[in-house]
């Protein structure tokens, strides 16, 4: 185990932030924090690298106690590098010796060796000798992230390490930072309010709110096994139909009767069926049809909002190639492999 916080609480000025939040992660693993926006995740952020000291629980890295109220280990002890959103370069020093900082007490072997691997991984060595304001956006970043990784850190903490980046230069340097990371072997953690970036990045994705980590799953599960209905809203585009419980295995809905785990409503009752856009395919031939009520281009397919004959809507993705009119009358099939139902 890397990290372990065990029952944390943090109260500033009177606020309660942070309440009973329990959170396991294994070395090597990189994690996204997602969630709400004031959940408290810069917060849990600020605990790990030492700059919040909790108000009950534990915090350990390595097995080693770092904040227990009673003992405190102080942030440039904990070998935990952060990078925040503002990146905060030094203007005054050209990106080597940025990258440098951290390392200034290493021999210049060590120093050149580190300088040399960081640089070439990143893909930064032509712009060493250039000063921050003479980079682009997306260079700073490269530059920020040698520079917290310069010193070894054990654990790596990025806050909201790609928000200003364009679309095409975000999914590059995610790429080439997962990469370095995995070479690297470094335990990371993510705080970012973009689901795709957290589903592109991490092995693991921890949903904070209501001041705990409310669901700490992979990717795949948290799209498609949500604990909560705030979860699969925030996963992703989807609808929610109703639906009335038949058995323990089985709900009725305007689509059809699904399969799956409804033992914990009683039988009768009624439930929101959560549909996504994959949930749904147009099919020509299909019995079932909905209306083109809005439509969405993305190059390679559409993103279609249809409604059902009981006025009910859903999502759905089509190749580009089915180009079909608003309030035209299309075939669909839905194909649900999760059942998903909440009150």
């Amino acid at each position: 185990m890397k990290l372990e916080i065990e029952n944390i609480s943090l109260n500033i000025d009177g606020n309660l932030i942070i309440d009973n939040l329990n959170l396991n992660i294994y070395e090597q693993e990189i994690i996204s924090i997602i969630g709400p926006s004031a959940s408290g995740k810069s917060s849990l952020l600020r605990i790990i690298a030492g700059f919040e000291n909790i108000n009950s629980g534990r915090v350990k890295i390595n097995g080693v106690i770092v904040d227990d109220r009673s003992k405190v280990v102080e942030p440039q002890n904990r070998k935990v590098g952060i990078i925040f959103q503002d990146l905060a370069l030094f203007p005054h020093l050209n990106c080597e010796n940025n990258i440098l900082f951290g390392i200034a007490k290493h021999t210049p072997t060590e120093k050149s060796k580190r300088l040399e691997r960081l640089s070439t991984l990143l893909d930064i060595s032509g712009i060493l000798k250039s000063f921050p304001h003479e980079i682009s956006g997306g260079q700073q970043q490269r530059v920020a992230i040698a520079r917290a990784l310069a010193p070894k850190p054990e654990i790596l903490l990025l806050d909201e390490p790609f928000s200003a980046l364009d679309e095409k230069l975000k999914e590059t340097l995610m790429s080439d930072v997962k990469k370095l990371l995995q070479e690297e072997k470094i335990t990371t953690i993510v705080i970012t309010h973009n689901i795709k970036e957290a589903f592109e990045i991490s092995d693991k994705i921890a949903f904070l709110d209501n001041k705990k980590i409310i669901q700490y799953d992979t990717a795949y599960n948290l799209y498609h096994k949500p604990v909560t209905k705030e979860i699969a809203d925030f996963c992703g585009i989807g609808s929610f139909i109703q639906g009335k419980v038949i058995d323990t295995t089985h709900v009725q809905t305007e689509l059809g009767q699904f399969f799956g785990d409804t033992s914990k409503f009683s039988i009768g009752s009624i439930v929101k069926v959560m549909i996504r856009p994959d949930d749904i395919i147009h099919d020509d031939n299909s019995t079932k049809s909905a209306k083109v009520i809005e439509k969405s281009f993305h190059g390679s397919d559409f993103l279609y909002k249809l409604e059902l004959s009981d006025g009910e809507r859903v999502f759905c993705y089509t190749p580009s190639h089915h180009n079909h009119s608003l309030n035209e009358v299309i075939g669909i099939k839905p194909v649900i492999d999760h059942l998903i139902i909440f009150n």
